[in-house]
């Protein structure tokens, strides 16, 4: 009889500003262990403006992070042979300087390092046609600054080493050969995310003579190599375990939401609102407030913050109040009480102006009914910025692309305030969406773990996300009450215009 198939296990690594955190993760989403390792002290700036630190730190806390996971594991996993993939992530910014053997000649330079200011200038104008259609300018944390700045000041150290990514380094010690980078990584070391490739631009019109010093482009999720045996010594790994592209620490964040499709948005109501979600388009915001990155199948995730969220519920009605009031405010909705729960003067997105205050109208004493129209006004006000995020998505003629661009998905909630089924329901009805409720599940470390899946097992995004994520509850938009609140949603947009904040 033959044994049943063991269950494979998939390794998120996700470096941060101060440590290594990693996760194990089955193939149907159970985390099995999570551990971190801090970065050894160190003392990374060198002048004022100049901050860097030694890679082989980054390195050296993954390998204990690992080796203290791979330990854990063994009590909870009946064979290696169950460790099928690892991936990596991390915040972009920072730029490693390497020889042709992959070792570092000199500290790597932290995203916050501010040494290539006047580089910026010279990058921002010959780029203009690039920055344009990426939707977003060079700054002084771009790594593309950085490396203008080392061909101007250090011309021979230059003409001898390569570029990397934190995560590339990471990747490159697994495997033994630095020699890839994923499209968002790659962003702001000038990746065109359109045509996933290094540009003319930067040899012909800028001169930099990179594009051959620069690691071969790649999705997140693509099969990039195997452990080394040197790498299996230092961690526990088994060698030739499959090693993934990973990707950004926020695309990593927001693919553990569960969120997948075109139209899916992944939605946190903390003092304020995050939005992220995904697009068959890429998005430009010219106000440069939206993260954009691109995503496999030809589909881009962005992610957009908002001042107005929950912070009301405590500021205007006392830390612990929620469940006392909900109850009795369930009664009140939908209501004709129009707010915008506002605390914070001004907002960022989805208008931005430092002048937007909160009100509920018309005024009212009445408690209840003040905070029956703020969990009604947050959701109307969730509910504009997905309108205008739909409406930023366009086609290259200008004209709205809703249907066939951001088709309308669902909602993923996470945080805090969605563990109220009443709120999560009123915000289904008032979106006209299906809002599903997802446990916390280890942020970018798990979403790292996702890819490593994607890329060793699952083969795409949607069934990597449908059998690794299950929803806690779901939530449907009630047929009865949408009608009611489309009614109330349109004079919540009369007002908001007549205050002057939706032109």
């Amino acid at each position: 009889m033959q044994s049943p198939k063991l269950p494979y296990v998939f390794i998120g690594v996700h470096l941060d500003a101060t440590r290594v955190n990693v996760s194990a993760v089955s193939e149907t989403g159970e985390i099995l262990v999570e551990t971190f390792s801090p970065f050894a002290p160190h003392n990374p700036v060198s002048s004022r403006r100049h901050i860097e630190i030694n890679p082989e730190i980054w390195w050296e806390s993954t390998r204990i992070a690992i080796g203290n996971l791979v330990n854990q594991l063994r009590t909870k996993v009946a064979s290696p042979s169950q460790l099928r993939a690892i991936s990596v992530c991390c915040n972009p910014g920072s730029l490693v300087i390497v020889d042709r053997a992959g070792v570092p000649v000199i500290p790597a330079i932290l995203s916050e390092d501010a040494r290539a200011v006047d580089q910026v200038k010279s990058l921002n104008y010959h780029g203009q046609e690039h920055c344009n259609r990426m939707g977003f300018q060079f700054k002084p944390d771009s790594p593309l600054a950085k490396i203008a700045w080392i061909k101007e000041n250090l011309p021979e150290l230059y003409e001898n080493v390569c570029f990397l990514h934190q995560a590339d380094y990471i990747i490159g010690k697994l495997k033994d050969k630095a020699d890839v980078t994923e499209y968002s990584l790659a962003m702001k070391t000038g990746c065109d995310l359109g045509e996933e490739s290094w540009p003319d631009w930067l040899d012909y019109d800028m001169h930099l003579g990179v594009r051959d010093k620069l690691p071969q482009l790649v999705s997140l999720g693509t099969k990039v190599g195997a452990v080394s045996q040197k790498a299996s010594a230092a961690t526990g790994l088994p060698s030739g375990m499959i090693v993934v592209m990973g990707t950004t620490s926020q695309t990593a964040s927001f693919l553990a939401s569960g969120a997948k499709q075109s139209g899916d948005f992944s939605t946190i109501l903390q003092k304020g609102t995050s939005i992220s979600g995904i697009s068959r388009q890429m998005i430009r915001d010219p106000l440069e407030q939206m993260l954009v990155y691109k995503l496999p199948g030809n589909k881009w995730f962005f992610s957009v913050e908002s001042k107005t969220g929950a912070e009301w519920i405590n500021v205007w009605f006392g830390q612990g109040s929620f469940s006392e009031l909900e109850k009795q405010a369930q009664k009140l909705l939908p209501t004709t009480y129009i707010a915008y729960p506002n605390v914070t003067k001004g907002e960022l997105f989805p208008f931005n102006t430092n002048s937007a205050e909160g009100f509920i109208s018309p005024a009212t004493d009445n408690k209840l009914v003040q905070f029956a129209s703020c969990l009604q006004g947050t959701a109307m006000f969730e509910r504009y910025c997905y309108q205008k995020l739909d409406t930023m998505s366009n086609t290259s003629d200008g004209q709205s692309t809703i249907s066939n661009v951001m088709s309308l998905g669902d909602i993923y909630s996470t945080g805090e305030w969605s563990s109220s089924d009443m709120w999560m329901q009123c915000r289904a009805d008032v979106t006209g969406r299906v809002n599903r409720r997802v446990a916390g599940r280890g942020g970018a470390a798990f979403g790292t773990a996702m890819i490593a899946a994607m890329g060793g097992y699952y083969k795409s995004l949607e069934t990597t996300s449908e059998r690794m994520i299950a929803p806690e509850a779901i939530f449907f938009p009630n047929p009865e009450l949408t009608t009611t609140y489309a009614d109330l949603y349109a004079n919540f947009c009369t007002l908001m215009e007549e205050q002057g904040y939706l032109l």
